[in-house]
């Protein structure tokens, strides 16, 4: 089963473009990657 976790910080892009991917930190203490689609679609 799947959990739940709220991303608590964006640490950096991995790259540029219009739908990235990034790293966030959770407040479960974990990191995470995370694909982040362009605001305005």
């Amino acid at each position: 089963m799947l959990s739940e976790v709220t991303a608590t910080r964006y640490v950096t892009p991995l790259r540029e473009g219009g739908s990235l991917p990034g790293i966030v930190e959770a407040d479960d203490l974990g990191t995470y990657v995370m694909k982040l689609s362009p605001s305005g679609r």
